[in-house]
């Protein structure tokens, strides 16, 4: 399903809104550190470069904007950094992104606030959460090129474990997972249809960007993902981020390293 657009036609969204109240951390969930950086900086640089990608917006906590940017707007273009602007703002724009936006107090009213500072021109967009750092490039060129066939898609895994149904500690009923599967995201569609859809709906709670979609009658279809695109929520996720990150800078230094007799040690230091 490879897809290699001449012109860009998708914006990017990025949330990272969320308080990351899971985390038992006193800093917001997308501003702490993986492999010494912030995570949302990790996840920006995933899309950087992608072909297909003509904008990208990062949506903050309201209450973290004027901090990182310095500057006291809704919206920041950050492609040519304010003066007083923290160093993520900064590294952000080094990976490519165009704007900063400040969210709202649920999810859905930050990917709202995220698509209103998308550019009209290009026709999809794509939301991706800020705690997923290691979506696979394969995985987006897929999902984009489903999206332009289709009009809307997803990343998703078919769900693998026996699921029960449990009441108090016991276990109520058997659930039959034969057609469930696990969203993940990016989720993409139309920027138009999506737009409205929130405009219309937003009053209403949803999960998801394909749920609150659903409300206006839009078929999303699913592109297999894979494990590695979990979402970092709790303590022992970031713990599990840290050790894939390191497997996966390891391998990367491998790999660039001429054929030797070298003998690599990985193990823990003696």
């Amino acid at each position: 399903m490879a897809d290699n657009p001449k012109t860009p036609d998708f914006s990017l969204v990025i949330v990272a809104g969320g308080s990351g109240s899971r985390m038992r951390n006193p800093t917001k969930k997308a501003f702490l550190e993986l492999g010494g950086e912030p995570l949302v900086l990790q996840t920006a640089r995933v899309f950087h470069g992608l072909p297909g990608i003509g904008m990208a917006v990062v949506v903050f906590p309201a209450d973290e904007m004027a901090a990182q940017t310095g500057e006291t707007g809704p919206v920041v273009d950050i492609r040519k950094p304010p003066r007083k602007a923290g160093q993520l703002v900064r590294d952000l724009a080094a990976a490519g992104v165009h704007r900063v936006v400040a969210g709202g107090a649920r999810r859905q009213d930050s990917v709202l606030a995220g698509l209103r500072a998308t550019d009209a021109r290009l026709p999809f967009v794509m939301i991706h959460d800020a705690a997923r750092p290691f979506v696979l490039p394969n995985e987006l060129v897929n999902v984009m090129a489903k999206t332009r066939a289709c009009g809307a898609a997803m990343l998703a895994m078919p769900v693998r474990d026996t699921l029960k149904r449990v009441r108090g500690d016991a276990i109520a009923d058997n659930v039959d997972r034969a057609d469930l599967w696990a969203a993940q995201t990016p989720q993409c569609f139309r920027r138009d249809a999506l737009l409205a859809a929130f405009e219309r709906h937003n009053a209403r709670d949803v999960t998801d960007d394909a749920a609150m979609a659903a409300l206006d009658g839009v078929v999303c279809h699913v592109v297999a993902g894979s494990g590695l695109n979990f979402k970092i929520t709790t303590s022992e996720d970031l713990q599990l981020a840290e050790a894939l990150l390191k497997a996966k800078n390891a391998s990367a230094i491998f790999t660039r390293l001429p054929d030797s007799e070298t003998i690599f040690d990985l193990g823990p230091g003696k």
